[in-house]
């Protein structure tokens, strides 16, 4: 059985270079909040909750709308 998408709108991927240091954190940072989550925690679930907070906070500052 396939796996549910966890995004329900359109999506585009993006090859990203981190630093190996960066993924490790996050990746044990995924793991922890996995333990106490109902569903599944990856590194990249991470990084789009953090692209969101960041264009949510540059939005209220600089006033502008999503395409």
């Amino acid at each position: 059985m396939p796996r549910p998408p966890k995004i329900d709108e359109p999506t585009k991927t993006y090859n990203l270079l981190m630093k190996e240091t960066q993924y490790s954190t996050l990746a044990k940072l995924a793991s922890k909040m996995q333990r106490t989550s109902l569903e599944q925690v990856a590194v990249a679930d991470l990084i789009r909750d953090a692209i969101d907070i960041y264009l949510e906070s540059y939005e209220d500052e600089d006033g502008i709308a999503e395409n």
